[in-house]
């Protein structure tokens, strides 16, 4: 089992943080999130609408999100100051922005469109606000637009996601920077029948979903090998197993797989009466919540940050919904926001993170919704970071 967090300064810093919360709640009686500080990013009062269920944030404490402003649908980033439109479906070739933006620490954008050049035609591109890149085009690429899967963007600007080739004959994960895209693993060559979503990290390590040949389903790593690496000069693919349902019989669903930089990689299982947030490495997992003591009926979007902190949200079987931190390793959660806690004036209703939503400074954006009608995005900053939101 790993034991990601522990003999770290990242530990004890986390360690230090959540053993603060907990003193905090107890000596007070206080909700944890008087602890927690919030600030609103963008909310249905100041003209948006349709926003973002998934919001993504960098180390910078931008915040990308996709809303409707006036008749148009746009890619907004947010930086402390009015959010600023990158993308617009007033603007060709965009008709329509599914809810899956990714950003870098350069502010970078990754979002996936449906376009106006032909039938259902799609793509992924990248904007930093001043030049937009064409990551892929299905149009161009002669592929079914439909069959385009959601981005991930590393430092770099690289982008990594899944697609099908024209006429569905296999499944492909592919990389792009704006100019051809590569192919890095093919169902056509490969012991897969499907891919599900992707990340990437820093270094070039992608994290995957993948249903097997044999029809086991798990989530894995491609560490892509370079030229002249004792290949021949041939540039290949060394995957990973980190989890599958052939290995760990309790799990034969997955979630969307996220990836740090030190190659630490986070998702959900589920199976039966087993729902578990995990992390892992290819040298085996480690459950982040109690799966014997568990509350939830359902899990979405494990995000990920590089010290091995995790935070999604979830679903009780009272039809609550939550927020919910681990920060330690030890399967130690932390209640961030939950159904009928106080948020900006009114009462929350509903909550829900993405899998590019938690950074390093243990700021956390999401998506809200209260009663008294409003809906927005905000972002969550833990103890210790006041510093970092107020710059």
């Amino acid at each position: 089992m790993l034991n990601i967090l522990k003999n770290s300064w990242a530990a004890r810093s986390f360690a230090m943080i959540l053993l603060g919360l907990c003193a905090g709640q107890a000596s007070a009686q206080l909700p944890l999130n008087t602890q927690i500080r919030f600030e609103n990013v963008a909310d249905s009062t100041q003209g948006f609408s349709d926003l973002s269920q998934f919001p993504a944030i960098n180390n910078e404490g931008s915040v990308a999100f996709v809303a409707t402003q006036g008749a148009e649908q746009k890619i907004f980033k947010w930086e402390r100051r009015d959010p600023k439109t990158l993308a617009s479906t007033g603007n060709s070739p965009f008709t329509f922005f599914t809810d899956d933006v990714a950003i870098n620490d350069a502010g970078t954008v990754a979002f996936r469109a449906t376009l106006s050049t032909g039938q259902r035609a799609a793509g992924i591109f990248t904007s930093d606000g001043l030049v937009t890149k064409t990551i892929v085009n299905s149009t161009d690429q002669g592929f079914p637009g439909f069959g385009i899967g959601t981005p991930s963007i590393n430092a770099s600007g690289t982008v990594a996601f899944q697609a099908f080739r024209s006429g569905f004959r296999s499944n492909v994960i592919f990389t792009g920077n704006g100019g051809s895209i590569t192919p890095v693993l093919d169902t056509l060559t490969s012991d897969f029948e499907t891919f599900g979503a992707v990340a990437i990290n820093a270094s070039g390590t992608i994290v995957f979903e993948g249903v097997q040949k044999d029809r086991s389903s798990g989530i894995f790593l491609i560490k892509p090998k370079r030229d002249g690496d004792g290949t021949n000069g041939a540039a290949t693919a060394s995957v990973i197993d980190v989890v599958d349902s052939n290995n760990h019989p309790d799990f034969f669903q997955f979630g969307d797989p996220v990836i740090n930089n030190r190659g630490v990689v986070a998702d959900f299982g589920a199976g039966g009466t087993t729902l578990e947030v995990f992390s892992g490495n290819g040298r085996g997992i480690t459950a982040r919540n109690n799966p014997a003591n568990n509350p939830f009926i359902d899990i979405e979007h494990p995000s990920l940050n590089n010290h091995g902190a995790i935070a999604f949200s979830a679903l009780k079987a009272n039809g609550d919904q939550g927020i919910f931190a681990e920060l330690t390793g030890n399967a130690s959660l932390v209640p961030v926001l939950q159904t009928g806690d106080p948020l900006f004036g009114s009462t929350v209703a509903a909550v829900s993170v993405g899998r590019f939503a938690f950074n390093d400074h243990l700021q956390l954006a999401f998506e809200y919704e209260l009663l008294d009608g409003r809906s927005g995005i905000a972002v969550a900053a833990f103890p210790g970071d006041e510093e970092h939101l107020d710059e």
